[in-house]
């Protein structure tokens, strides 16, 4: 008997199934990539928290070899010329100790970046605490520069800077010494009374935040200070070095808006990503029995490089929280009451 078979052509997708198929493909790839975006900044802000906690390593190892120092500028303003300074002439007698800072910081620029006094001219009166309190940690740990734990790998503008030192992309504003030396600057500072006072003593003022911009400070009477690791009273409460930008959210922020989110080193070499709006607020080191804490602008557009302030304004008044910790060293950040602070009798 004979069987005759019909051929039967494979059944393709309609118009509308192949849609179907697209929008869930669509609805999976808009539920996925947030969670993988949010992932990937996890994992940036674990290497971030790893840089400090290499950085909190070295200051320790500092403070050990150097009779508990914190780690800071040595060179001070002199007649005499230390066995560095011989190498170059143009680093020789320095009026002030803040333009000695600068020469030691250009010093060491120049042995460890391989940078000529042509390329790197002498920096004139320039604090260097502020975006280069690592070179004297550099210094100490021979590492070349520029160094990249040095940056946030989120801080795409100074790892690019990195790539080529001397011909950066994007480069920063101005032609001048300083702004040559912006590749090597590191996203992360230290607060200022590891070299300074911490509050006016009599007549002796100490380096305050100049209100009209967030990244200058006013010179105090009393200059700058060596500080010790054993002044600090609480040393896992107390801001040793913080993230000057909050990177690791959708929008970077400047570090004293109260919602942004910092990777800080503590004085015990914890680090620690905290709110900063949970810290104390901090106070005016000059005027030390003030219940106010410092205000001053935040101002982006000074520099050109930095996010936006909250609302897109020029500038917005922000407070200084952990960088003028109420007491300096021997107060208190986070997980207490600000200490109680004056001037003494």
């Amino acid at each position: 008997m004979a069987v005759h078979l019909t051929p039967h052509r494979a059944r393709g997708f309609t118009l509308i199934e192949l849609l179907v198929v697209i929008a869930i493909i669509a609805l999976l790839i808009g539920i996925l990539l947030p969670a993988l975006g949010g992932a990937r900044r996890a994992g940036r802000q674990s290497v971030c928290e790893a840089n400090l906690g290499q950085l909190g390593k070295a200051h320790a190892t500092y403070q050990i070899d150097f009779q508990n120092k914190i780690a800071g500028y040595t060179w001070k303003a002199t007649n005499e010329i230390n066995k560095y300074q011989r190498e170059y002439s143009d680093l020789q007698k320095p009026t002030s100790d803040v333009q000695a800072a600068a020469d030691q910081a250009t010093y060491i620029l120049r042995k460890f970046g391989d940078r000529t006094q042509q390329e790197l001219p002498r920096v004139g009166d320039r604090l260097p605490h502020r975006h280069y309190s690592h070179l004297v940690l550099n210094d100490y740990l021979s590492q070349k520069l520029p160094e990249k734990s040095m940056a946030c790998p989120e801080d795409r503008l100074l790892l690019g800077w990195q790539t080529d030192p001397r011909n950066p992309p994007s480069p920063p504003k101005g032609t001048d010494a300083f702004a040559k030396m912006w590749p090597y600057s590191s996203t992360y500072q230290i607060v200022p009374q590891t070299w300074c006072p911490d509050q006016q003593v009599g007549s002796q003022s100490t380096y305050t935040q100049y209100l009209p911009d967030h990244n200058l400070f006013l010179v105090g009477s009393a200059g700058l200070a060596k500080r010790r690791a054993s002044e600090v009273v609480y040393p896992a409460s107390k801001v040793l070095v913080f993230e000057f930008i909050s990177r690791h959210t959708k929008q970077p922020l400047f570090y004293a808006y109260p919602d942004a989110k910092v990777p800080l080193l503590f004085f015990d070499a914890s680090v620690r990503t905290k709110i900063t709006g949970d810290a104390n607020p901090g106070f005016r080191p000059n005027l030390p029995r003030n219940a106010n804490p410092t205000f001053f602008d935040y101002a982006p557009s000074i520099l050109g490089f930095e996010p936006p302030t909250r609302s897109g304004a020029l500038k917005e008044t922000v407070t200084g929280y952990y960088r003028w910790t109420r007491g300096g060293l021997k107060g208190i950040d986070y997980g207490g009451s600000e200490v109680n602070t004056g001037q003494p009798k």
